[in-house]
């Protein structure tokens, strides 16, 4: 489950979702940063699950990504350490060591990522990803990368059924359907991501739609 900051009216409707990611550049996109703690300390009271802390790296942000820049990203992942389970901070990051080292301090897990909204990388260049991802310390590796084909959407399967046992994985297809993004499930990924009410990535679907269809086939 993806928040943002515009969910505070529904959120109760949450409390048993198992894990949230706190997308804090979004949040900051739309409110004060002196709001920041108090959005977090929120969604920790109302949602009992784990938090993930991202302040996303424009590059990898999507369409009309909000900038924020390293040395700001640095200063907020120190700010919301103490408050979140994991830190997600991206694998081509400039600022990438130095976060590892902050999580690593406070025994926070770290979700390395890699994020490509044009295409999915050959299977070398992703196999290469991981690997680097696991030397850079990274306790969950997640790579999301638009699949507009057969064939990315079977080099990210078959990375996934290679390499998920070696390391926790997340793999997303992003796609115009919300369907293929549960693929990678089945061949040991760990999880996929839906939104609140504010899509941040093709095909990501609400949560809401999620339990809809899920009710219809179940």
């Amino acid at each position: 489950m993806v928040l943002t900051g515009s969910e505070k009216e529904e959120i109760d409707s949450l409390k048993n979702v198992g894990l949230v990611e706190l997308r804090v550049d979004e949040f900051l996109r739309d409110y004060d940063e002196k709001d920041l703690i108090e959005w977090i300390l929120y969604v920790k009271e109302k949602v009992k699950g784990r938090i993930i802390g991202t302040c996303r790296w424009y590059r990898e942000g999507g369409e009309n990504a909000y900038y924020i820049r390293d040395k700001k990203r640095i200063e907020i992942y120190k700010e919301i350490i103490d408050y979140v389970d994991f830190i997600d901070i991206e694998l081509k990051s400039k600022i990438l060591k130095e976060v590892v080292e902050i999580a690593k301090k406070k025994k926070k897990k770290v979700i390395i990522s890699y994020h490509n909204f044009k295409k999915t990388p050959n299977e070398k260049k992703l196999k290469t990803f991981v690997r680097k991802a696991k030397r850079e310390g990274a306790d969950i590796v997640k790579i999301a990368t638009l699949s507009n084909n057969e064939k990315s959407l079977f080099n990210l399967i078959k990375l996934t059924h290679l390499y998920s046992k070696k390391i926790p994985l997340v793999v997303i297809p992003m796609a115009d359907s919300f369907f293929l993004r549960f693929v990678p499930i089945f061949f040991g990924s760990l999880f996929t991501y839906v939104s609140f009410s504010k899509k941040v990535a093709p095909g990501q679907i609400s949560y809401f739609e999620f339990m809809n269809v899920f009710d219809k086939i179940s």
